[in-house]
């Protein structure tokens, strides 16, 4: 079964609300998805997504958009859609790293694979471990009393956790947030911040100490992701888990960061990672040595939200309790495939779909809305 054509779609998706980070990367208003089919001499078409966000990845639309049109497509035109490893053999071998465009392709290829022989991802990764997963909900920056109340909000709608978003200017600020937050939900909701390399170590340190009280289950990515040494440090000197989310890009990454004992749990991301399959392989190394498991996202459409589900299902683990970030379509203004028909809100949990590969459909109408470019590459000579 050969690739015949490959389509690309970039796209500009509002949020419903403005989503307010750290100090590293200000407000977040619009998801600059890209859409990739990929056909194929049978006719069974697969779908991927990546999701470039250029002060966390390096990666833009359009640098997306011309890594896949320029190198990766012309390679793969030909190729045999229902060999993986082959896939990616090619792909290392037109270009070095470009994790987000590759990831789209991976998720394209494993969506074909599942399709011909008629099995979910999650089989072809070695069969799912559970049916759903429980899903959590963020929020951004706020004053402490707007924090609470979104937060309260969420749980009354069913969410079973939630991340706060500090890493801002003032960390006395984003800990009388995180304290608002723990006094209006109570004890028994669980709660993460995540600072998206905002601080340095002393600041980290300072806001970590502030809420030590407010029983957060784990403190994500404080530092800049290539400060794994001081990481290392910060983990020793607070008195709660350390997240890596920036920081565990590749599975290199990985190692170095659990060689340095730096960090309790990886926040996975599929597309970050370079697709399923490499987002498998580190979610096995960590498993291995003992660091959890957090399924984030990179305010994803419901194609990567699919992937991400697909390799959570299989996990060995250990996985975090809180929930997990597949609620992402409902923050933005409109899902592109019918993902969130699995997103259970009212009991905060996302149920794993047994159709084959991905078990999702993209909506054309809805990526016609959003459409900013389209371009094909299909090997003919125009």
């Amino acid at each position: 079964m050969k690739i015949t054509a490959i389509t690309l779609q970039q796209l500009a998706v509002p949020l419903r609300k403005p989503y307010h980070l750290s100090k590293e990367y200000g407000i977040f208003r619009t998801a600059t998805p890209v859409i990739l089919t990929m056909e194929t001499d049978e006719g069974i078409t697969g779908y991927g997504e990546c999701d470039p966000w250029p002060l966390f990845t390096g990666d833009s639309a359009e640098s997306v958009m011309t890594v896949l049109r320029c190198h990766l497509a012309p390679m793969l035109i030909g190729a045999e859609a229902d060999n993986i490893n082959g896939i990616h053999r090619l792909m290392d071998a037109s270009i070095r790293g470009q994790h987000l465009a590759k990831s789209a392709v991976d998720m394209a290829v494993y969506d074909i694979f599942g399709k011909k022989y008629g099995m979910p991802v999650h089989k072809l990764l070695g069969g799912k471990r559970r049916d759903s997963m429980r899903c959590m909900w963020s929020i951004g920056g706020s004053t402490p009393e707007e924090s609470a109340a979104e937060v309260l909000e969420a749980k009354e709608k069913g969410y079973f956790g939630c991340m706060i978003k500090v890493g801002g200017p003032d960390w006395r600020l984003d800990a009388e947030r995180t304290k608002a937050v723990r006094a209006a939900v109570g004890n028994a909701f669980p709660l993460v911040a995540d600072a998206n390399q905002g601080w340095d170590l002393r600041t980290a340190q300072q806001y970590a100490l502030a809420v030590r009280n407010c029983d957060l289950v784990f403190f994500e990515q404080p530092l800049q992701s290539w400060d794994a040494e001081g990481m290392a440090e910060l983990r020793r000197r607070i008195p709660m888990p350390l997240s890596a989310d920036e920081g565990v890009m590749s599975l290199i990454d990985a190692r170095r960061l659990i060689s340095l004992s730096a960090v309790d749990v990886f926040s996975i991301k599929v597309t970050k990672n370079g697709g399923i399959r490499s987002a498998k392989a580190i979610c096995e190394y960590a498993s291995a040595n003992g660091v959890r498991l957090f399924f984030n996202s990179m305010i994803e459409e419901g194609i990567t939200q699919a992937a991400s589900l697909s390799i959570a299902a299989t996990v060995t683990g250990p996985v975090e309790e809180i929930g997990h970030a597949f609620f992402s379509p409902l923050r933005l203004e409109g899902d592109i495939s019918d993902y969130s028909r699995l997103i259970r809100v009212s009991d905060g949990a996302v149920d794993i779909s047994d159709e084959p590969g991905l078990g999702i459909t993209p909506d054309q109408d809805a990526i016609s809305r959003f459409l900013i470019k389209t371009e094909t590459v299909d090997g003919r000579v125009s």
